[in-house]
Parts: structure tokens; sequence; C-alpha cells
């Protein structure tokens, strides 16, 4: 849980509005405000800005956690760019470049920051804020000088886009112009879908109006108007007006008269410290403290060298939190490894038995290796292979190859008798060649295979065409010791 102070400053009071986040969720804790006094010289403006805020922070239950303040908009320069879709990840090496022609001052002595707030397939628009260095160190010196270090320092106009997620009801989905009076600027804001699109700060507020000049503001108001409309297609909907004329209804009327569109006020959440009548002067201060719940990338002139060390010092503190955290990972990481390592030792158990069992039934010697299985299978085992050695279909290609090819044979009938392994049987062969000297030869071939043993010739007979029938049985017995190159005729 948080407590996240948004701070606003005018010439004439400071106003808090307190903000308690927690992770299911924000709450609205109180409304602050303290007149500030108009001293002569800077030291005493210091110590009333000091007085000031003090008196704020007596108004709430304890410190905030963080504060999130604000640079006015006539001390940067805010600006939407049109780039190419393709440098969207690398705005920050290009946008240098595209404000150097356009701003009054030095950009290497500026602070610059962007963010993305409408991109299609080929363009982006890019909201870009630049401000001298010189104006960034003065406002926070003057806060720091006061009490407080702001986390984030928003800017201009552009601090009403965290209305966004603490107004969602009213916001999404709409265009709505938002518009603060201020004593001496008064800014203009276009929100669409509670995103920030367009921004201007306008020389010119409460004075003019004070003055009787009030028809410079309204022109001034009318000329912002028509440039928004010249350069974007989504029309506003209506004025919510904040700041110190909020309560106003002239100021209401006032504005509807001169820029056509309904005015209403900014309609902030409800808490203490306020009522609904003077609960929209702290737009600006609910808006900067509403960015503590908002993810999106928003301006923050802390960059650089006037990065928050408060972040980095929130860092430092939790640093146990973290190295505990990290422990953690680490541990249910080593506990996941551990558990895999586990699983697969047994399962390379279970894979090691079973091929020590397979490569002795089927390889005949038992082994562990699948190197060495593979060796064994390769080579045909360290026993008799399980097949038949010599089958029917080897006695079949051993006939084929022992009668000589110059002899014309015609097989009658044949027949092969084999045991199951391979080892013992016969065959009868009866055909019909041209001589009884053929069948001789064929004879001696059979005798020169080391499978074929103990040939039996059988009865001879003369057929019509003078062509000799005969039939031979021939017994089936491999002998190893005779060599494999002697095998055919």
């Amino acid at each position: 849980m948080s407590l996240v102070l948004g701070l606003d400053v005018t010439v004439r009071a400071v106003r808090g509005a307190f903000l308690r986040t927690t992770l299911r969720g924000s709450t609205m804790e109180r409304y602050a405000e303290a007149p500030l006094s108009q001293p002569s010289d800077g030291e005493e403006l210091a110590q009333a800005l000091r007085s000031a805020i003090a008196e704020l922070l007596e108004q709430t239950t304890r410190p905030p956690d963080q504060v999130i303040a604000s640079l006015a908009g006539d001390r940067a320069s805010l600006r939407v760019i049109d780039l190419p879709a393709g440098v969207a990840k690398k705005v920050g090496d290009v946008l240098p470049g595209e404000l150097e022609a356009v701003l009054p001052f030095d950009m290497s002595e500026a602070v610059l920051d962007h963010q993305i707030v409408a991109r299609d397939d080929t363009n982006i628009q890019v909201l870009a804020v630049a401000s001298p260095r010189e104006n960034v160190a003065n406002r926070l010196r003057e806060l720091q000088e006061a009490g407080v270090d702001p986390r984030q320092l928003a800017v201009g106009a552009a601090c009403f886009e965290g209305l966004g997620p603490l107004l969602p009801e009213t916001l999404e989905g709409r265009t709505v112009l938002i518009i603060d009076i201020g004593p001496d600027t008064t800014d203009f804001c276009v929100l669409h879908d509670g995103n920030a699109i367009f921004t201007r700060t306008l020389s010119g507020g409460l004075d003019q109006v004070e003055t009787g000049q009030r028809g410079l503001l309204s022109a001034s108001l009318q000329r912002t108007l028509a440039s928004y409309r010249a350069t974007h297609d989504e029309e506003p909907a209506l004025i919510l007006l904040g700041g110190e004329t909020a309560p106003l209804e002239g100021a209401r009327k006032w504005l509807t008269e001169q820029l056509g569109l309904e005015c209403g006020v900014v309609p902030l959440p409800d808490a203490e410290g306020t009522d609904p009548e003077t609960r929209p002067m702290f737009a600006r201060a609910a808006a900067l403290a509403a960015r503590a719940i908002d993810r999106k990338k928003r301006l923050d002139l802390r960059q650089g060298e006037f990065a928050s060390r408060a972040a980095a010092g929130e860092l430092r503190r939790q640093l146990r939190l973290v190295a505990i955290c990290f422990g953690a990972v680490v541990l249910a990481f080593g506990i996941s490894l551990f558990a895999r390592y586990r699983v697969a030792s047994a399962e390379h158990e279970r894979l090691t038995q079973t091929l020590s069992t397979v490569s002795e039934d089927l390889l005949g010697d038992e082994t562990t290796s699948a190197m060495r299985a593979r060796e064994l299978l390769t080579g045909g085992g360290a026993r008799t292979d399980p097949l038949p050695r010599f089958d029917a279909y080897d006695v079949l290609e051993a006939i084929s190859e022992s009668i000589p090819r110059e002899i014309q044979h015609d097989t009658r009938r044949l027949v092969i008798e084999i045991d199951d392994e391979g080892d013992q049987g016969r065959f009868e062969i009866q055909g019909t060649v041209n001589s009884i000297a053929e069948r001789d030869q064929i004879v001696d071939a059979f005798e020169s295979h080391r499978c074929f043993q103990e040939i039996d010739k059988g009865p001879t007979s003369t057929t019509a065409g003078e062509r000799k029938n005969y039939k031979l049985v021939v017994g089936i017995a491999c002998d190893e010791t005779k060599p494999r190159d002697q095998e055919g005729g």
C-alpha cells in the first residue's frame, strides 16, 4: 500500500490530491489546499512555499510515499510530431534532429522526453517535450528546498493525461477537451480515450479576464481549437473545466459561447477536504497523483542528470527483499532441475535394463552400451542368427546359379524341404535337358556348393523331342569348412 501526493503549485495556492494505491486498486483519500503568499524576493518565496507545503502535509495522516509534481507549460515546448513507423523503437535518437529547427533554445542544453500517442501501418504520432535544463533544475531546486523531492516531473497541459485511469467512465471512448484557466496561463489539452493527443499552454489567463482583456483569451482559445481541428479528425464532445475557474458557472457558460461546445467540470472522485463545488479545482493535482496507477509511459522531465534518486533509494531499501526473491527463484529453479534429473535418471536406468535384456536374448551378449549393441546388431550378433541360415529362397538362388547358362533347362517339378534352423533338409528337382551329359554338368555344379550333399540321381527318360527328363534328390546340409567362393557353377 502506497500514498501518492499529486502536487499542484500555482502563484496563489498549493493544492494536493492524496491517492492511496493497493494491489487491488486505488482510492482518493483526501484533497488539501494551502494559500501561497507572494513575498518580494527569492529567499522569502522559498520559505513561503515550504510553509504552504508543510501546511498541506499536516492535513494527511502520514507523509506520502512519493510526490508527483509538474513544470509550468510556458517553461517547456510540447509538440506533436509525425514520424515513419519504422523509427518507433529509435524515436529518442531521431527526436533531437526533428526538434532542433523549431525550438528557440539549443538542443544540447535541453531535457527531452516523448511518448507515442497514435500509430498506423505507416506513421506514428509522437508527443514530445523539450525544456531548457535550467528550467528543470530551478523547478526541482524550488521543490527540494521546500521539503519535497518529486518522483516524476510532468509538464504543462500534458499533466491532464493522468485523468485517463482515474475517470475511465467519463473519458473512455470519447474525445474531451480539458481546460484549466490559471492565474497567468491557460492549459488546453485534448484527451481521446483518455490519452493526450493535443496540448497547448496559452499566454494569459485570469490576469486577462481581471484586466478586461477577455477578448484576447477568447481569440487564443478559438485559434487553438481551430489548429486542433485542422490536424485531427476526432471532434471533442464536450469541455471539462478544471482549476481555479471551475466553480464559476459564468466561466463555464462563457467557454460554451466562445468554443461552441457544452462545458462542464472535471468529475473528480469524492474525498475528504473538499465539496462538490470546489472539488474540480484539484483536477491537476488529481491527474498528477493518478500517474502512479497507470503503467503507460508518460512524459517525465526527470531524465538523465535529473533522474529521481528516490527510485534508486527505494530499490536500495528493498534490496533485502529483492535478494530473498532472487534466492527463491534460484531455489525453485534448482528444485525443478533436480526433479528433472531424477526423472531422466530413472528413465535411463529403465532403458539400460531393457537394453541389457534384449541384447542377451537376441544378440547373445548382455550389454548396457548402446554402441556395443549397435556393433553386435550390425555384425550379426554374438550367437547364431535366430533366422534360418539357409532357407528356401537361398536354395532357389543356389539352383539358379549352379545350372550353367549354356544349358537349355526346363524345370518340371521342384520340392524343397528344410528345417526351421536352416541346418538340414532336401530338395527334389525334375527337369528336362538336351542330354545326359548336361544333367551330369548340373550334378557336378550342385556337388560344388557347400550346402548340397548326397545327390541321388534318379531315373531318366526320353521325350518326344529326343530331350532327356531327369530327376535329382539333393540333401541340404551346409558345410562350414567349404569356402563360400566355391558356391555356384
